[in-house]
């Protein structure tokens, strides 16, 4: 039986399909994901992930946080969660399109699975000038000897 050729409708249907996958797979990515959580009057803050041979490094930007006992930062060996209270909430006003005001009163940002396994008991992180830098030293895979 011949095979059915498809309608330039139908193309355009499946065309309009992949790219609406594309998009969604990019947004869920979080290549666009939103920097602040009007719900639970919170910011998130910018985040630069790297690695070398040994460690994973993360590094926070925390302007308006001056004082390091006002971070708490979580980590297993896949996730890291930190969040960082601010002394005073900072307020906007009158922001975007939509005329509202809110005030913010903390960092707050979790990352569900870390590129690599890490020991988080061995961290070591510090802060200075609204950095925050966090160093997660990597799981070594062990070598079995064969006998």
């Amino acid at each position: 039986m011949p095979e059915k050729t498809k309608s330039l409708v139908e193309m355009m249907d499946e065309l309009f399909e992949r790219m609406e996958r594309s998009i969604n797979e990019i947004l869920r990515k979080g290549f666009m994901k939103p920097s602040f959580d009007l719900r639970h009057c919170c910011l998130e803050p910018l985040v630069e992930i790297s690695e070398t041979a040994d460690e994973l490094v993360v590094v926070y930007d925390l302007p308006f946080i001056k004082d390091k006992n006002d971070i708490e930062i979580k980590a297993t060996p896949r996730s890291l969660e930190i969040d960082a209270k601010f002394k005073e909430p900072i307020k906007l006003e009158k922001w975007g399109t939509v005329q509202k005001e809110t005030e913010f009163k903390h960092y707050h940002h979790l990352i569900r699975k870390l590129p690599v396994e890490v020991i988080p008991d061995k961290a070591i992180s510090r802060f200075k000038q609204g950095l925050l830098e966090i160093k997660l030293p990597k799981i070594k895979p062990y070598t079995i000897e064969i006998e």
